[in-house]
């Protein structure tokens, strides 16, 4: 591990600097960029700053005060700006009330801070037009992460640690350990502040700080940069691993009509099915236990149904198929008067006219016609929601949910909801292709008929 610690003979920043540069060029960032610098006041963030200043580059420094240790985080707040004002660095506070945010948001104290002072810091990026955002993770910090996760659960992703680079977040100090840093601060006698909540057991990141790592360090001597080299080894497995993926993927997806078709038998045949599936299902809001359910479910008679969010899965006799549920929940047209309208891929052609002797109702169902009289305007075309009722032509007036109309149809999960239906007032007069309602119809005793079509939108 290269050390922070500067050669005697040396300009006092010269070799720091130049570190810092081989870092800007290392993952191509413009040295005539703009850094807003996260300053808190600790050993990490202050060195952080202290470097960049000695650099030239273009900096702004910000401080949160999450007014979580009262006159403590206060005094840190004070710190910050003496310690820009020695150094001439522009900066700006902003004081949150952290607990306030985390009860209206239902989050943990962590991560309303988390949140706080992102939001801000991008914030401040793009008013003050810099380019990225500068944070003094070190080696520490990885390691303590790679031990959350681990304790928590995780993939691959979660043992590839943190990245120096991730979006416009930089951490250049992430290849150094807090034992560097504080020889860089006595070195250059920086003066720092220490948070008093850092020695509480009360949070799990303490508690493998101070537990944890200290015997890690005692097994193996080198232990953080052994943490380094096997999150960068875990980075290119995570390469290989999101390649190979992709391929499995490929071989087992289809589309069609907005659904997502997932070969079964494929994927069971596939080395790893758990993984492809839920590689496949994750991004779509499926949790691990559903999909052991779907996995189990691969030998169960079709129909079976799993459903996350908006997205709901149905097994097939080959496939099973996802789609979103509520893509078209809140889509209505108001047909308000003869002419054309327009609703998913259909075109609705109104016609009303007088009724006479050589009238003959169409058997196309694509074509409906209605009792003029019995109508009220304008008419809503929608689509299917639970609870939906009508009274099916033929059966005397007697009502009928539409989920028990479309399972006599067998229709599946996706056709009931891409099925249209047409509204007069709070009734339902069609299930369009399919049966209008028997209140509606033309009898003997009609003068005037509405006749409804429908056609496939021809675009020009």
């Amino acid at each position: 591990m290269k050390s922070l610690l500067l050669n005697e003979e040396e300009p006092i920043y010269g070799k720091y600097g130049m570190l810092r540069k081989q870092f800007l060029k290392e993952h191509e960032i413009d040295a005539n960029a703009g850094f807003i610098i996260a300053v808190s006041g600790g050993a990490d963030s202050i060195t952080l700053l202290h470097a960049f200043k000695y650099l030239n580059l273009k900096i702004y420094a910000l401080h949160c005060n999450f007014n979580l240790r009262g006159k403590e985080s206060n005094m840190d707040e004070q710190f910050v700006k003496r310690f820009c004002e020695t150094y001439g660095i522009p900066m700006s506070v902003k004081r949150f009330d952290t607990q306030e945010y985390a009860r209206k948001k239902g989050i943990s104290i962590e991560m309303a801070a988390r949140e706080l002072r992102y939001n801000w810091f991008e914030e401040m990026r793009l008013k003050k037009k810099m380019d990225y955002i500068v944070v003094g993770h070190h080696a520490d910090d990885l390691a303590e992460t790679i031990f959350i996760n681990i304790c928590r659960g995780t993939g691959i992703k979660g043992l590839t640690g943190i990245r120096p680079v991730k979006d416009k977040i930089l951490r250049p100090l992430l290849s150094r350990s807090r034992d560097e840093i504080i020889a860089y601060i006595e070195k250059n006698q920086l003066g720092y502040r220490t948070d008093s909540t850092n020695n509480s057991l009360d949070y799990v990141r303490n508690k493998i700080r101070h537990t944890i790592i200290p015997v890690c360090k005692e097994i193996n001597p080198s232990f953080l940069n052994t943490v380094q080299e096997n999150c960068d080894t875990m980075k290119e497995v995570e390469q290989i691993y999101r390649y190979g993926i992709e391929q499995l993927k490929a071989s087992v997806i289809s589309e069609e009509n907005g659904e997502i078709l997932i070969d079964i038998q494929k994927t069971v045949n596939t080395p790893a099915p758990y993984t492809l599936l839920f590689e496949i299902l994750r991004p779509y809001g499926f949790n691990s236990t559903q999909i052991d359910d779907i996995l189990n479910s691969c030998d169960a008679i079709p129909g079976k149904q799993f459903e996350a969010g908006e997205y709901l899965l149905t097994k097939g006799r080959v496939y099973w198929r996802l789609f979103n549920i509520l893509e078209k929940e809140d889509e209505r047209t108001l047909l308000a008067d003869n002419g054309e309208y327009r609703m998913d891929e259909y075109t609705f052609t109104l016609e009303e006219h007088d009724i006479d002797d050589s009238f003959e109702v169409p058997q196309d169902p694509s074509t409906g016609c209605f009792d003029v009289a019995k109508l009220t305007y304008p008419l809503v075309l929608r689509h299917w929601s639970t609870g939906d009722w009508f009274c099916p032509l033929g059966m005397k007036r007697s009502k009928k949910k539409l989920s028990d109309f479309f399972t006599d149809l067998k229709f599946s999960a996706k056709q009931k909801k891409d099925c249209l239906l047409l509204q007069s007032g709070k009734d339902i007069i069609w299930v369009v292709g399919h049966r209008i309602d028997d209140r509606y119809k033309i009898s003997p005793t009609t003068k005037r008929i509405l006749v409804v079509k429908q056609s496939k939108t021809i675009e020009s």
